[in-house]
């Protein structure tokens, strides 16, 4: 039964079947396998012997009533919120309110006297935070996904501009230059452009049209390629000495180009550019290869108050003299630093014990399963290019920040998302995981006819 062909009946009755679903990105989808559907339906009652007006007709009778399918069809439709992630997140935040506060008094009860401007007010500054950082979730997690694909270029070149522009006027904090002073804020541009840089890097990866299986029309353009999404990042990161950073994006372009894209050549051409930058450094710039080798194998020596292993070492202790159940709420272990940002999780474990310390590591665990699941099940490709880049940032901190704490990995300057004091960066991460919701939202008002990616 061609379009043509098909009687005023038929599509009066899959318009009003299409007038009740409200997500209409699956009207085509409807059409076509109602029409397939009453196709088949014609075919059997032709059959018969019947005219083929009164085949249709008992066909669409057989159908049964339009409305009553529209709101069936509705309903298999409609936004599907993921309220499992929802509600790890939010007993993360709470947990994260929790340990504030602690540390807010053990700060307090200081023999020092009256507590710092900034470690008195831990808590109200964590909740301020995370406020603003739950109201931005709301707010993204309602947006349509799909609308930002159009500016994946204008994201990657605003990523660019904000990096360079910190090199000029940013704020030098620890010796890094890497944040852009707002007012009463510091924003970390150079991790928000890791997440700025791979929603960009979804939306112009999936466009091109000859990335498909790896085919490319010359080596040119494949060098071109690896130019945009390695070198130039790379470069970026580099001259802002922000290491963790450029391996968050790493990972996040790698799980692109081999899960979403399939681009396998240019993975292998942006992994040989790579080792041709970092050759390019040690020959020009030895000294700092020498400094990081320096920094990095500190990790291993325990006996110096100042370096890596002597943190590592304290932090292991923390953990392993924590106990069943902790040593209290609100004790502070005056060995450790930064308890309330990079050292929280063996805080955590110190204060609270091994039983709330493993409850907190399976919860962790959970969380990064159930939105790996539910991903890896989102039928368009962009959808998944964005969720898989932004989990793989998230996983990421998580799991160095949790390492780092049991001495499995060098200390480095990694918050535990959601958990952690944060400031600006944790609202980022619950920006982070607005996108998330909204992928997975909207996972049933995709078109099918739209699953694969348009090449």
């Amino acid at each position: 039964m061609s379009r043509q062909n098909s009687p005023k009946s038929v599509d009066s009755f899959i318009e009003q079947v299409c007038s009740h679903v409200k997500a209409k990105d699956v009207h085509p989808d409807i059409q076509l396998e109602m029409k397939s559907h009453l196709e088949d339906l014609v075919e059997d009652k032709l059959s018969e012997g019947l005219s083929h007006e009164e085949a249709t007709r008992q066909a669409l009778d057989q159908m049964g009533h339009p409305d009553q399918i529209g709101k069936q069809l509705h309903a298999a439709h409609k936004p599907v919120m993921e309220w499992s992630l929802a509600v790890i997140a939010a007993v993360m935040v709470g947990i994260g309110l929790l340990v504030m506060y602690a540390l807010q008094i053990g700060y307090s009860g200081q023999d020092s006297g009256i507590p710092s401007h900034f470690y008195g007010y831990l808590f109200i500054n964590k909740a301020f935070y995370s406020g603003i950082g739950v109201l931005l979730l709301v707010v993204i997690c309602f947006l349509d996904y799909r609308k930002i694909r159009k500016y994946s270029w204008h994201l990657y070149f605003v990523s660019i501009t904000l990096m360079l522009a910190c090199s000029v006027i940013g704020t030098e904090i620890n010796g890094a230059k890497r944040w852009i002073a707002v007012g009463g804020f510091a924003f970390d541009i150079y991790a928000l452009s890791t997440y700025l840089f791979l929603i960009a890097a979804s939306g112009m990866l999936l466009g091109q049209r000859n990335i498909k299986r790896s085919t490319y029309r010359n080596v040119g353009e494949l060098i071109m390629m690896s130019l945009i999404y390695i070198v130039v990042p790379t470069l970026l990161y580099m001259k802002g000495n922000s290491f963790f950073d450029f391996i968050g994006y790493g990972i996040g372009l790698t799980f692109l180009l081999l899960v979403v894209v399939k681009a396998y050549k240019l993975f292998f051409a942006g992994m040989a550019s790579f080792l041709f930058i970092v050759i390019g450094v040690m020959l020009s710039s030895g000294y700092r290869i020498q400094n990081a080798f320096e920094r990095y194998s500190s990790f291993f020596m325990w006996t110096d108050p100042e370096g890596l292993g002597y943190q590592r070492q304290n932090a292991i202790d923390a953990v392993l003299n924590a106990g069943m159940w902790g040593h209290g709420f609100g004790v502070l272990n005056d060995k450790m630093r930064y308890l309330h940002s990079d050292m929280v999780f063996s805080y955590i474990i110190y204060s609270f014990g091994w039983v709330f310390g493993s409850l907190l590591l399976l919860l962790t665990l959970l969380f990064l399963f159930k939105s790996f699941s539910a991903i890896r099940g989102l039928k368009d490709p962009y959808a998944r290019a964005i969720g898989l880049s932004i989990l793989s940032i998230i996983s990421f901190r998580f799991i160095w920040n949790i390492l780092m704490t049991l001495g499995i990995v060098p200390i480095a300057d990694l918050n535990m998302p959601f958990v952690s004091y944060g400031g600006v960066s944790g609202i980022l991460e619950l920006m982070a995981m607005g996108m998330i919701l909204s992928v997975c939202r909207r996972r049933n008002m995709v078109s099918g006819l739209n699953r694969e990616v348009q090449m």
